[in-house]
This record gives structure tokens, sequence and C-alpha cells, in this order.
């Protein structure tokens, strides 16, 4: 029997080892909420098509390298009247008969004064800008996302702390009522311990409607309902300061990634307007085949030729030289954004420091005021018994451990998503350097298989299909 109860034992402690596991998988992990907000959002897909939109100005402007081939061909039917006089034998006739053309033209450009050049240039820049735009639209969506986690953890929090202390003011309440019956306490020690149950019945209503809102947020990133979160380890890279971050915010931002790229591609825009003063060069190929074009000659006329023609526009009105004026100021216009770009960077990641700094004070001084009044309200309570104490004193104390308790999860909150800003600020709040449970978008898949693309239509959904397909997270 004795044997029986320790293998009874050993199995209930076995299987209660199990049991934080088993909790922890009904938990939705920040990870895992990032996942489920990355596969299906539509201003990410939005982005994502744009990319590839692009993609096609690289193929458009290398399409200059290569010939050009067309056809052309013509039906109809020729009527001529010939009439003679003195000096001409061919008697007065009319001519009428099918006249049928067709013909090729190859042309291969051999130089464009160097615009092919500054069009691949201007738009590969574009690309990169797209790319780096894309990946700034992906760090948002995961930094709203991450928000709406954080949001939701922490009203929810506050919102158990606010039921808890309603609860304890019930219970005030009725000790109040019924000590005041005996003559213990009076009618205002009841009416105190009232007023201070209906304020917090109305601010347990109102933490209700603001817990509502932010579950009402996450589903619509994240795509679906927070039943219950795991609260998340977030910290900033072992050694990292200020320093590091201004510098990444500087320099590796998306958001100056790509205000640098778009620099560089007016630049090259300037360049590709001077082109058009230049003449430009082509081998030209023709072959064109006549039927019954002539009463004289009325068979088959066949002609090909080839020649190197050579057009040099002298002079348009001034159009040209106004579009490199524009591209001019253009260029002024976009350096001018991108330092406008790193100064809100800047600013981002100064602020995001500064916010964690505050929280991580906050949150030492949080504790240790949870702690200090936990313990001064247990005491007030014990005296309030022997009478040392009145009921507003108790009352006052535990509003003191209930602004300290709400207080600490807000500061836990602002933590955390400080660290959320700072890795978004030095481009870290990525699907691929958070190592996501899932297959990051490719951008150079699209760009790969189109720079180079001689003919085809292709199909857009391929690309969205085949990448939602690859997620390999566990709340697909």
């Amino acid at each position: 029997m004795m044997r029986y109860f320790r293998l009874t034992g050993f199995l209930l402690g076995l299987m209660g080892s199990f049991l934080p596991e088993a909790h922890a998988e009904n938990s939705m992990t920040l990870e895992q909420a990032w996942v489920l907000a990355y596969q299906d959002n539509p201003s990410l897909e939005a982005e994502r098509a744009r990319l590839r939109a692009l993609d096609e100005k690289v193929a458009q402007a290398s399409s200059h390298w290569r010939p050009s081939i067309s056809l052309n061909g013509g039906v109809g039917r020729n009527w001529q009247h010939l009439s003679s006089d003195s000096n001409n034998f061919v008697p007065t006739s009319d001519f009428a008969r099918n006249g049928d053309t067709y013909g090729a033209q190859f042309k291969q450009p051999l130089f464009r004064g160097f615009q092919t050049l500054s069009e691949t240039e201007e738009a590969e820049k574009q690309v990169l800008a797209g790319r780096a735009r894309l990946q700034s639209t992906e760090q948002q969506l995961l930094l709203d996302a991450g928000k709406a986690f954080l949001d939701t953890l922490r009203d929810e929090e506050v919102l158990q702390i606010y039921r808890d202390e309603e609860i304890i003011l019930q219970k005030k309440v009725e000790e109040t009522t019924v000590r005041a019956k005996i003559g213990d306490l009076s009618q205002t020690d009841v009416r105190q311990a009232q007023t201070r149950l209906s304020k917090a019945e109305v601010t347990r209503q109102q933490a209700e409607i603001t817990f509502a809102s932010d579950r009402a947020s996450f589903a619509r990133l994240v795509g679906a309902e927070p039943e219950k979160l795991s609260v998340p380890q977030l910290a900033i890279t072992k050694g990292q300061n200020i320093g590091d971050i201004l510098q990444a915010a500087d320099t590796v931002n998306p958001s100056v990634v790509s205000a640098q790229y778009i620099m560089e591609a007016a630049k090259a825009d300037i360049d590709l307007n001077k082109g058009s003063l230049l003449p430009e060069i082509d081998l030209v190929g023709t072959s064109s085949n006549a039927y019954g074009q002539n009463a004289t000659y009325p068979g088959r006329s066949i002609t090909n030729q080839v020649m190197v023609q050579a057009t040099w526009q002298l002079y348009d009105g001034g159009s040209s030289y106004s579009k490199i004026r524009e591209a001019r100021q253009t260029v002024t216009q976009h350096r001018m954004e991108l330092e406008d770009a790193r100064h809100k960077s800047h600013e981002m990641g100064q602020n995001a420091w500064q916010a964690l700094q505050s929280a991580e004070a906050s949150i030492k001084s949080d504790q240790e005021e949870v702690t200090a009044a936990a313990e001064a309200a247990q005491g007030v309570r014990a005296e309030a018994h022997v009478g040392s104490r009145t009921t507003l004193d108790v009352l006052n104390a535990e509003q003191e451990l209930l602004d300290a308790k709400v207080d600490l999860a807000k500061a836990t909150h602002d933590r955390d998503y400080a660290v959320l800003e700072i890795k978004s600020t030095m481009g870290e709040l990525t699907a691929d350097k958070l190592k996501l449970q899932l297959e990051p978008y490719n951008p150079e898949k699209h760009y790969s298989a189109n720079k180079g693309k001689l003919i085809g239509l292709g199909d857009d959904d391929d690309y969205v299909v085949s990448d939602k397909n690859k997620l390999t997270g566990k709340n697909n």
C-alpha cells in the first residue's frame, strides 16, 4: 500500500512539472503575434506590390540595350488615270488593282547620349529606396502590433488590479456597516467607504472600456483575438548605449536609407536629361515588299536597306534645358528630405533612450513603493482594528497601494515599448532580425526573375501566394 502511495505521488509530481509548459503553450507570445500580423497585413502586401512595380523600371531601362523589331503591312486598292498628249504615245486609260505592302524593321540603339546608363542607375536606386521603404513599413507594422500587445497586457493587469480593489472595498463597506450598527464606527465611516467603492466602480468601468479598445486594436493589427498573452522578455542588445543608437539612427534606419537612395535616383535623373542634348545613333535595317502599286510597273517591288542613322536635336524650344533645371531642384528637395529624415530618426532614438532610462528608474522605485505601500496598508488595517486608525486612514492606505501597483504596470509597459522603439530606430525590428518562425519576404526574388526578362506578362499572385505558403509560425 505504501508503495502505491509513493507511485501515485511520483506520478502527480511528474504531471505537475509539465503543467507550466502546457499553460505556456496556450498563451500567445509576442513573437507569435508578430507572425500573425506579418502574414496577412494589407498595407504590407501593398508595399510589396509597389516594390515589384519598381523592379520593372530596371527591366524597362535595360530594354534600351536591346534591339526593337516591328512589322508593318497594308492592304488596299489603287486607282490611276493616265491621259495622252502630243508628246506622249501612251493612250488614255484607267488602272485599278489591289495594292498590298508589308515589311519589317530592325533597330539597334548604338548610342543614346549615355541615357541608358543613367536611366538604369536611376531605376536601380528607386528599387533600393523601395526596399528600404518596405522595411520601414514592416517595422512600423511590428511596432504597432507590439504596442497593441503591450497595451493589452498592461490594461488587463490594471483592470485586474481595479477589480481586486473593488472587491476589497466591497468587503470594507460591509465591515464598516456592521461596525457602525454596533456603535464601533460612525455613519461617516460608512459613507467614506461607500464613496471609495463608487469611485472604484467607475474606475473599473473605464478600465474595461480601455481594455476593450486595446483588444480591438490587437485584433485589427494581428488578425486574432488576444485570448491569453504571455509576458515578453524584451531588452536591448547587451552593451548598447545612446551613441550606438544615434549612429544607427543616422545611417541604417530604413527611413534614412530610403531618403538617401531617392536623392541618388534624382541625381541620376539629371544625367538622364543631359543625355537628351547629345546625338542618338541607331543601326536600322528595313525590308519592304509592295504589290501592284504602279500602273507602269504593276508587279512586285522588294526593298532591303541597312544604315546607321544619327539624330541630333539641336533645339526643342528650351524644354530639355528646363527639365535639367527641374531635376536639379528635385535633388535639392530630396537632399533636404534626407536631412529631415535623419533629424526625425535621431529624435526618435534619443526619445526612446530617455524613455527607457526613465521607465527602468520608475520600475525600481515603483517596486519599492509597492512593497512599502503593502506593508503600510497591512499595518494601518491592523491599527484600525484596535481603534488607533480611522476608516479614512485605511482607505487612503489602500489607495496608495493601488496607485503603486498601477504605476508599476505602466512603467513596465513603457520600458518594453521603449525597447521596441530603439530596435525600430536601429533597423532591428524586422522579421529577419527578430528571427521569427517564418520565412521573410524576399524582394530579390521578383527583381532577379524580371530585370532581364525578354518576354512574358508574369503573374503577381504567384509572389503573394507562394510567400504566404512559406510561413511556418505556430499560429499559421
